[in-house]
């Protein structure tokens, strides 16, 4: 007899007494000592209240009886039921006869964790130690047979001892220069070699003089005491530059990320500017969103704008952005919960995605902006609601979108898990319309627009359709590594791959006019973005097997095939925008190469490494004597064309000439020149050693002195630049340091002095030598492709 559960237990192995019903105890065993009156909640409110949790214990035999009426388990407070474990045998809910109370809870939380582990649509939240570091020049954990898989493709950087550490993602300069072994060795004999170390701190150093810092709010002093909403209404640029702005603004944006519905936008607009000054109440929230709209708008404005507008530039640039920022940071609760919240916040990232902060940053801002959106409850399918009109329902629905969209690009350009939970995205696609064809006064929405017509949604609606395809592809490049089965790999590949060729003919870039009209630049760069959002997840899924080594398995023929497609299909958008060969006609400023390069900084040198790695794979194919397989059973979405390795190398170089113009740019990192110049050369030939090492230094060289010579007029033009008399010197004394010959049978000793014009005693040498940058640390953050 149990003197607490009242019955006698049957002997153990004994199926032929019956077993009677146990009564559940009714407290825990504290409450029963306090005598108090327990809510059988594990833990209960009263522990919980007294802050001894762990105390709260039910008596083995009484949790038996529990488990054995389901109908009357209990589930604590603020947490949700326990995931179906039933489908495995091993998740018997009766704890086995022997079995203490302690070993039986930690059984079902290995159960309950291993569950989590296999759902493949939860993000990882895996320890970054588990994952194998490859850095030889620190002390980093590296993989043995008994490491377990890594969570996420990267490489964890330990340094003093231990105690600190940094992930490099899938996409960094560190975990992708792994990846070429011959151009990570020589980058690093770099450090020793005083002409390629000499030259690239002329780079850098020039570099630093030709362009604005970026700065963030932690470096930008306070402008003033005074509350943000005085500060942005004194700053607030004249309304014919605020209308300029606000036209650029919804003629190129609004397409792909739909953030506001455009006329009741323009209708309040107009109001805000009909009422005085003094009659605009501080609270309101239109001047915010206005100024996250100005600061979005001034990356597309021609580049005279700037000397135009000097102080609305300079205000718009950075500090605008962050006043807003900071506003939004002192809202209050119920501030927060407001559906104009939401949309300033997502105006700011889009605004700060321009300005080009760290993109570990900008996943921080979009999880916290996805949290944010699920308390407003965006998440949710409110199609019934009779609480929200169906304009406002409507309008959540592109905003939640957008906001979902935005946190998937950001995890891709951080390489880092995505945020969003598994949620059905199917009744929260937005409907195909234009935002013309409703307003909050309908009380129904009109039928939506068919797919092959263009709407103001038509971007967002396709790319919200393939939403869960592009996640799912997500959560396997976690496992998507060298060696693995590629069967599913594959499956989820040509899922991305249908969805790319379902792209409604409106949005397909076809040189064709649509409606009778040529395309003009903002229709052609919601193109591009849109094809692009669309390609990130399968080439990040793709990329890592790729980089491997070769594989005698026509599946992975068809990855690599796939993965070089679409890294061409990247690199030849370049040419929509480049001023060198854009149509005139279309483009009569830089400004939309310069926000392309800012939107696909990071795509471009990814897919020029891809194209190196389809190089690199060829190499050895030829090396072992393999003969390369046939595409024999492709589906009809994989092209069969064969590129010759002159072609691919005329490709890269192409990109590599793109990168050495703009490095005088925002954003820009002769890192990314370098590297891509160097794996270049390492996978061009399969000579010797002696060879590819040459092929790499004129590589190296020849990159780092087009960058300099592109420098050096920007530098000049600059009003805090050199004097005459020390530009002057520049240019008499700076010359190509490269052969003109392709011959890489040089030696370094055979090219022209470096110019000596910094070695002059002059204020300008003076800084150079004081100037401390090392182009070739691999582990700090410069070295990093979000950086």
């Amino acid at each position: 007899m149990n003197p607490m559960s009242g019955h006698v237990s049957p002997p153990e192995g004994d199926a032929s007494l019956p077993r009677k019903r146990p009564r559940p105890v009714v407290s825990c065993l504290r409450c029963r000592k306090k005598k108090l009156k327990c809510d059988r909640v594990l833990p209960c409110e009263n522990c919980s209240k007294a802050g001894c949790p762990t105390n709260c214990v039910f008596h083995p035999d009484g949790l038996d009886g529990l488990s054995d009426q389901p109908s009357s388990k209990r589930v604590p407070r603020g947490h949700p039921a326990d995931p179906p474990l039933s489908a495995d045998p091993r998740t018997d809910s009766v704890r086995p006869p022997g079995i203490g109370l302690l070993e039986d809870f930690q059984q079902r939380l290995a159960r309950v964790e291993e569950f989590l582990s296999l759902n493949p649509l939860r993000p990882s939240s895996g320890p970054l130690t588990e994952l194998p570091a490859r850095e030889p020049t620190s002390p980093t954990r590296q993989a043995t047979p008994d490491t377990p898989a890594p969570p996420y493709p990267g490489t964890l950087v330990v340094k003093g001892k231990g105690t600190r550490s940094r992930y490099h993602g899938q996409n960094n300069r560190t975990t992708l220069l792994h990846q070429f072994s011959e151009a990570r060795e020589f980058i690093e004999r770099c450090t020793r070699d005083s002409a390629i170390l000499g030259l690239a701190k002329e780079v850098q150093f020039l570099q630093s003089k030709s362009k604005l810092p970026m700065s963030s709010p932690e470096s930008m002093p306070d402008l003033d005491y005074s509350p943000e909403l005085l500060q942005m209404q004194a700053s607030l640029p004249p309304q014919a530059v605020c209308d300029r702005l606000v036209n650029l603004y919804t003629t190129n944006f609004e397409r792909t990320l739909r953030m506001l519905h455009v006329p009741t936008f323009l209708r309040q607009y107009a109001d805000f500017w009909a009422t005085p000054a003094t009659d605009r109440e501080r609270s309101n929230t239109f001047l915010p969103q206005l100024t996250a709209v100005l600061a979005a708008a001034l990356p597309l404005e021609d580049p005279n704008f700037r000397l135009e507008y000097a102080s609305v530039w300079e205000y718009l640039q950075t500090p605008a952005v962050n006043l807003v920022r900071v506003w939004l940071q002192k809202l209050g609760r119920k501030q927060r919960t407001e559906l104009v919240s939401l949309q300033i916040e997502a105006l700011v990232i889009l605004a700060r995605r321009l300005r080009l902060p760290s993109q570990e940053e900008l996943w921080r801002a979009t999880g916290t902006l996805v949290r944010s959106a699920m308390v407003v409850g965006l998440h949710l399918d409110l199609a019934g609601n009779k609480e929200l009109s169906v304009f406002q329902i409507e309008v959540r629905r592109r905003l939640w979108i957008t906001i979902v969209e935005m946190d998937l690009q950001t995890s891709i350009a951080s390489g880092m898990p995505v945020t969003i939970p598994d949620l059905d995205f199917e009744p929260l696609i937005p409907s195909n319309l234009n935002d013309v064809d409703f307003d909050e006064s309908m009380t129904e929405l009109p039928p939506a627009k068919p797919t092959h017509e263009w709407t103001d949604t038509l971007a967002q609606i396709t790319l919200a359709a393939t939403l869960p395809q592009r996640i799912r592809a997500m959560s396997l490049v976690r496992t998507s590594s060298p060696g693995l089965d590629l069967t599913e790999i594959v499956k989820q590949g040509r899922r991305v791959e249908e969805c790319l060729r379902q792209i409604p003919a409106p949005l397909k870039l076809d040189p064709a006019p649509i409606h009778g009209e040529t395309p003009g630049p903002a229709l052609l760069l919601n193109r591009v973005l849109l094809d692009v959002y669309m390609r990130r997840p399968l080439l990040c899924l793709y990329r890592p097997i790729v980089m491997g080594d070769t594989r005698e398995d026509p599946l992975f023929l068809e990855i690599e095939q796939a993965c070089l497609e679409s890294s061409l299909v990247v690199l030849s958008y370049q040419d929509y925008f480049d001023p060198n060969v854009a149509d005139l006609d279309v483009f009569k400023s830089t400004a939309y190469w310069d926000v392309f390069q800012l939107f696909c900084k990071n795509d471009i040198p990814w897919a020029a490494l891809s194209v190196c790695g389809y190089m690199k794979q060829s190499n050895q194919q030829h090396s072992t004597g393999q003969t390369p397989m046939q595409p024999t059973s492709f589906p009809p979405s994989i092209p069969t064309a064969t590129h010759t390795k002159a072609s691919l190398t005329r490709v890269v170089e192409n990109t590599l000439d793109g990168l050495t113009r703009t490095i005088g740019e925002t954003g820009s990192n002769i890192k990314d020149v370098l590297l891509l110049a160097v794996v270049l050369q390492s996978v061009r030939a399969r000579g010797s050693a002696e060879l590819k090492e040459r092929w790499m230094q004129q590589g190296a060289v020849k990159a780092l002195s087009a960058c300099r010579q592109h420098l050096l007029p920007s530098v000049a033009q600059q009003s805090f630049a050199f004097n005459l008399a020390d530009f002057a010197q520049m240019l008499q004394t700076t010359q190509p340091i490269f052969p003109t010959t392709t011959d890489p049978g040089y030696t370094p000793g055979t090219q022209p002095q470096l110019p000596d014009f910094l070695a002059e005693s002059s204020a300008l040498a003076t800084e150079f030598n004081n100037f401390h940058e090392d182009p070739f640390a691999l582990e700090d953050g410069s070295f990093a492709w979000n950086m």
